[in-house]
């Protein structure tokens, strides 16, 4: 699924969520339309994320299923947002266009695995890193506005109910000198003090392990508490981004971090790397 607009990825969770709820009813996809009083086909066209429901027909279809509140207040937010055209509200005019989706996505994640090559995480990232970051990328202008959007994005690990955030990063992520080695020591220092809190995950994957599962390849895959059976994988590259959310084209990511995972250190060993590299740059 490449360069979706949000909604339309929202329409996949619901529909993933609308599989398993009418499988666990027992219910025919023809037996539920009756019973909802909806119209034929209508259901295939909405638990093949090709069509947007109504809140009241959602809301008749998941009663059926047997959903009530709080849950059922949630699925109708998710029908709401399934509904809206895009997803960067905020930040629209800063970040790029197929950028928005990651946005959208990220706020409503309860859980997001990342693999980094060479850049620490946007997750991660202190202000002065971003600021070398995006003026040594193809962004050259209005470099501020996006570094702020950057900065925004961080609040993300906190708040009350922050998503479980697990990365696997890269031994070349904190030897290369972005912004020099002040800013790169303030980095690493950051990274390690993220490391301590209790929803944040770092594993360091150490050169001297050789090849692995994603030689090249950055990615994050993000899963919903709401729709526990969806995931959604995104990759971006200079001018554009990818997302799979096809199972079939999932899956092979799922395998693929659970294989970093094995390979990269410990987390308190990765934590003893991190602060040594920062002491190295003092």
């Amino acid at each position: 699924m490449a360069n979706p607009q949000s909604p339309s990825v929202y329409r996949r969770i619901l529909a993933s969520e609308l599989r398993r709820l009418r499988s666990g009813s027992g219910l025919t996809q023809a037996q539920a339309e009756e019973a909802a009083g909806i119209g034929e086909t209508s259901l295939s066209r909405y638990e093949n994320g090709t069509n947007s429901m109504s809140i009241p027909v959602a809301e008749k279809l998941l009663t059926l299923y047997g959903e009530k509140q709080p849950r059922l207040g949630q699925l109708l937010e998710l029908v709401k947002a399934s509904r809206r055209r895009g997803g960067g509200q905020g930040l629209r005019g800063i970040i790029p266009t197929w950028f928005e989706d990651l946005v959208a996505l990220e706020r409503d994640a309860s859980t997001v695995q990342q693999f980094a090559l060479r850049v620490v995480p946007g997750y991660l990232q202190t202000e002065r890193y971003a600021r070398a970051v995006l003026s040594g990328g193809l962004i050259r202008e209005d470099v501020e506005r996006h570094v702020q959007a950057r900065m925004a994005r961080t609040l993300l690990l906190d708040g009350d109910e922050p998503f479980e955030y697990w990365v696997v990063l890269c031994e070349s992520a904190l030897r290369v000198l972005v912004g020099g080695r002040d800013v790169m020591r303030e980095q690493l220092e950051h990274v390690a003090e993220m490391a301590r809190r209790p929803n944040v995950t770092i594993q360091v994957l150490p050169d001297s392990h050789g090849a692995h599962a994603s030689m090249n390849t950055e990615f994050q895959v993000l899963s919903f508490a709401i729709a526990p059976e969806f995931a959604v994988v995104y990759m971006d590259y200079p001018t554009g981004s990818l997302y799979l959310d096809v199972p079939t084209e999932v899956e092979p990511y799922h395998r693929a971090y659970t294989h970093l995972i094995k390979a990269a250190l410990s987390d308190v060993q990765s934590l003893d790397m991190i602060k040594a590299r920062a002491e190295e740059l003092t």
